[in-house]
């Protein structure tokens, strides 16, 4: 299942505690954490999912995409992706990676899907402040709507989480400026799964994806053959991550706004960002100086095997007063 780990653990502190009733907190924890177990599986057998999805563009129009996965348990999967130009296929077996790409990284879109899919789970922490549970109605069905507030240093999001009154599926999810809505679950390994999910940001529609999962009736021995021409990755025995050498931000502005742009960027051999793109903005504008300040960032490169290797990250680029 996804990881997504925007909210963490159940932990208050007592800066926390005055402004909620706790009894409320405990209520609205135990409703998310009965959520995730629904939707998680006890024991997965072998599988094939697809999905199939569209990207909203005021400028490119819809565009579409596919993605589908199969696994062996126990012994790999297979991965394939398509988005316009963009095409990778991996198979990973127990010492082996192999890829076909056509593109060095994904496209924000491609990354989007792989962490809303097969389900968005969150948590709740220490920067969560409950208010209140209403009884609600989301997409047709009862529901118990969790408002809170997110507020991590000057900033604070009047955020919201729905869960199913009946079956305890997450139904709506309001974090920041995206939002998440799960509809048309089906029954999978013991889980309820969200056959369509809706995405978001800031008011506009962005992505539209329809999700099936299935048993793996046939798992011809062909289904993790690496593909013609693929390169061959081998797992690392040991594993150093890059260390940040020199990391400038943005300059600060004199009393405007602060806001968060993140990139995604492969940290190569030479300790620079190559490939960088926008993956969530709060300030468009700011788009390309993002991306001019991220290549000024210097690494200590990751060592795989004792070996320099390339390594696919992330990074927050803080716009300060602007």
């Amino acid at each position: 299942m996804n990881r997504i780990l925007l909210l963490h653990v159940f932990l208050c502190f007592p800066s926390v505690l005055f402004a909620q009733d706790i009894r409320v907190r405990e209520q609205a924890v135990n409703l998310l954490e009965k959520a995730n177990a629904v939707s998680t599986a006890v024991h997965l057998p072998d599988l094939e999912r697809t999905d199939t999805f569209q990207v909203f563009d005021n400028e490119a129009g819809v565009r579409e995409g596919t993605f589908t996965r199969v696994v062996i348990q126990g012994t790999g999967r297979r991965d394939e992706t398509t988005f316009g130009d963009y095409h990778v296929i991996e198979v990973h077996t127990e010492k082996t990676i192999a890829k076909v790409r056509s593109h060095e990284l994904a496209p924000p879109e491609v990354e989007d899907l792989r962490r809303l899919t097969p389900i968005y789970h969150l948590n709740f922490d220490d920067q969560d402040v409950i208010h209140r549970i209403d009884n609600r109605e989301v997409n047709a069905r009862p529901a118990r709507c969790i408002e809170f507030d997110t507020i991590t240093g000057q900033k604070s999001e009047a955020n919201e989480i729905c869960v199913d009154a009946a079956n305890g599926t997450l139904l709506r999810e309001k974090v920041g400026d995206e939002l998440v809505e799960n509809s048309e679950f089906f029954a999978f390994s013991g889980a309820l799964m969200p056959g369509r999910i809706s995405y978001s940001f800031a008011g506009s529609p962005k992505m539209e994806i329809k999700q099936v999962m299935a048993s793996l009736a046939d798992a011809t021995a062909n289904v993790l053959a690496a593909p013609p021409n693929a390169q061959m990755w081998q797992f690392c025995k040991t594993y150093r991550r890059p260390f940040g050498e020199s990391m400038p931000q943005p300059k600060p502005g004199n009393g405007g706004a602060d806001s968060e742009i993140v990139v995604r960027g492969i940290i190569a051999r030479d300790g620079r960002i190559h490939d960088a793109v926008v993956q969530a903005s709060e300030r468009p504008e700011f788009n390309a100086e993002a991306l001019d300040v991220i290549h000024q960032w210097v690494f200590t490169p990751a060592l795989c095997n004792g070996q320099p290797n390339d390594t696919e990250a992330s990074f927050t680029l803080h716009f300060q007063g602007r």
